[in-house]
């Protein structure tokens, strides 16, 4: 019988260099483009073909919602100063465009916010091991090279959920600047002049915000997610000794998962036809807890994972208790959110500790090796085993 706790070394001495020698490795960086080469060096080690697949993404989290957030609060502030019916037009025609564009942004959509920034080069690291007779499956080992911004909000349980309250309640604010700007056009009625400054003042806070997360350095992403890259090239290591009788898996270090999943999306639209049928699996903060996996994905909207995809990992999870897998609804977002979207048989493997999900490490300075249990990833590890091995 193999003993995972050798892997789960293994994967813990990749999570170290990642996080460590490399550091913090913002998406499109010269540190991104170090971790996924040294994925493909690791993986070429193993004797496995790898190849550095590149692709263009946005540059910023944050810079497309300072975008939407600015042109809403330059055209309230010329309503104000005018009171001009047609700049009430205008406003709220500008307020629906920026409501529309953090939506669309949201949900992995092109924008006309995307088409006004710069972009950037990023790459994704695949490497393929074949199967050991004639392949019957295609598996997919997906898990991000980049690591985000450490703004104020993910800095503890209390500022996360005002985070998340914050990113509904500014969409809303931009959707109802739009329809009372319609109704001051028409009507002219001054009242309506409250709702506009309450929504002003979140927009106004919204975009510090943005501005404020946007200038903070990059986290060293141990858990998050070196965790995810660490545990693949240990998986890719056990697989090059022992490949799966009839099942084909890639191993993809990706990149710009922060930025809304670039480096998912060129996956599969550089390989269409090969990744169509494929099981995509996503192992995003997988350092700590007890394993775990999302029945649905996304940010503002959800896409549940379909049942048969579901029932492997619960079936595993089911034969395995040792294990202590269990499932939850998506927090944020992963690589797997914009593959559902598109239709794509995916879904994401995480860990977290049971009594308090908002207790992990992510977008922070703290998110350091000292914090990796290997207990975790030696479970998560047999976790992955089993349902490559069950499929």
């Amino acid at each position: 019988m193999v003993d995972s706790t050798a892997y789960a070394e293994l994967a813990l001495s990749h999570i170290r260099y990642l996080s460590e020698t490399i550091g913090g490795r913002g998406s499109t960086t010269h540190q991104e483009r170090q971790g996924a080469q040294y994925a493909c060096d690791t993986m070429a080690g193993a004797r496995i073909p790898s190849r550095l697949e590149p692709f263009r993404s946005g540059r910023s989290t944050y810079r497309p919602f300072v975008l939407a957030f600015g042109a809403a609060l330059i055209s309230t502030a010329l309503y104000f100063a005018t009171h001009f019916r047609l700049v009430a037009l205008v406003a709220g025609a500008i307020s629906a465009l920026s409501a529309w564009g953090m939506f669309a942004e949201l949900d992995f959509s092109s924008n006309w916010m995307r088409k006004l920034l710069p972009t950037g080069s990023s790459q994704n690291a695949v490497g393929v091991v074949q199967a050991k007779k004639n392949r019957r499956h295609r598996i997919v080992l997906l898990g991000h090279v980049d690591t985000h911004r450490t703004p104020v909000f993910y800095s503890s349980t209390t500022w996360h959920k005002l985070f998340v309250a914050l990113v509904g309640g500014t969409f809303i604010s931009l959707a109802v600047s739009a329809v009372v700007y319609i109704l001051l056009a028409v009507t002219g009625w001054v009242w309506l002049h409250w709702a506009l400054i309450v929504a002003t003042a979140v927009q106004l806070f919204a975009l510090v915000l943005c501005v404020h997360a946007d200038i903070t350095p990059y986290s060293p992403g141990a858990n998050d997610n070196a965790s995810g890259v660490g545990t693949i090239l240990a998986l890719g290591h056990r697989l090059a000794q022992y490949p799966l009788q009839h099942t084909e898996v890639w191993l993809v270090a990706d990149g710009c998962e922060e930025l809304g999943c670039y480096g998912a999306a060129a996956l599969v639209d550089q390989h269409p036809d090969e990744l169509r049928n494929a099981t995509i699996i996503a192992l995003d903060i997988v350092g700590a807890g007890d394993p775990a996996f999302l029945i649905n994905d996304g940010l503002l909207r959800k896409y549940p994972v379909d049942s048969p995809t579901l029932s492997i990992a619960r079936q595993v999870s089911k034969d395995h208790p040792a294990l202590r897998a269990f499932e939850h609804a998506g927090i944020a977002y992963t690589d797997s959110a914009v593959l559902l979207k598109r239709g794509y048989r995916a879904f994401t493997i995480d860990a977290l500790p049971r009594e308090e999900a908002g207790a992990v490490q992510w977008h922070q300075m703290t998110d350091t090796v000292d914090r990796i249990e290997l207990d975790c990833l030696r479970r998560v590890h047999e976790f992955v085993w089993n349902i490559l091995t069950g499929i």
